[in-house]
């Protein structure tokens, strides 16, 4: 007796004889076989999905359905290292060179905790930091997200209590946690967990923050750049 198996064995896969068929599909296998056909549709009894049989060879096709596991995975858009210098300047910012030096050595480590009993950060490599995202309907790469998010904070000014003449948003972020929406804007960020992402603070260079896109707060943590590679 015939045994003919589901390939679509990421939802079924399951094993069975001819007798199993429905009555058409059981009198078409053995019509096809006779003929020596290469190629019908027959349904699986089990999961009820069509698929490609060959009689000759008792060989199962998966015809109509992919295996999600198997689609391409694409590769993130980057800039070229040219262009992300070229971005960096025209911004008037950089990455602190003892950090890209980290950055490029066999010592850079990708998962930082930042804060105790949370989650760690992903730090970005550095063709991580040239690449593309959106936000807000605008690219941007992963190193200059917070240009993006401060261009978005800048048109919720009025609603923000925004002071024109400082550029101070005076309900953005308070104590050692306030920064301007400038300062803000030309911080380097370094990593990210979840939605939230770790800066290097503009003004020093050093310190590390967590900006938090979902309420557009700030919050300081104990870290600095030197306690990544020190």
């Amino acid at each position: 007796m015939i045994k003919i198996s589901c390939p679509y064995d990421w939802i079924c896969g399951q094993e069975f004889t001819t007798d199993e068929l429905s009555s058409h599909d059981r009198d078409f296998v053995i019509s096809a076989a006779a003929k020596n056909m290469k190629l019908i549709f027959i349904d699986c009894p089990v999961c009820n999905v069509t698929f490609s049989y060959n009689p000759s060879s008792n060989k199962s096709i998966a015809s109509g359905m992919i295996n999600p596991d198997q689609h391409a995975k694409k590769e993130p858009v980057r800039k070229t290292l040219k262009a992300f210098n070229t971005l960096l300047k025209k911004d008037k910012v950089e990455i602190p060179p003892d950090y890209l030096a980290y950055l490029l050595s066999e010592q850079f480590t990708k998962k930082l905790e930042v804060f105790k009993a949370q989650d760690s950060f992903e730090l970005f490599s550095y063709d991580e930091l040239r690449e593309v995202v959106n936000i807000d309907g605008k690219d941007y790469v992963n190193a200059r997200q917070l240009k993006g998010f401060v261009l978005s904070l800048s048109e919720l000014s009025l609603e923000n209590e925004f002071i024109p003449e400082t550029g101070i948003n005076s309900a953005y972020g308070k104590d050692n946690c306030f920064f301007t929406l400038d300062e803000l804007s030309h911080s380097i960020v370094i990593g990210q967990a979840g939605t939230d992402l770790l800066f290097i603070d503009s003004r020093d260079k050093d310190s590390l923050f967590v900006f938090h896109p979902d309420g557009g707060d700030t919050e300081a943590t104990n870290l600095s750049l030197k306690d990544l590679f020190s």
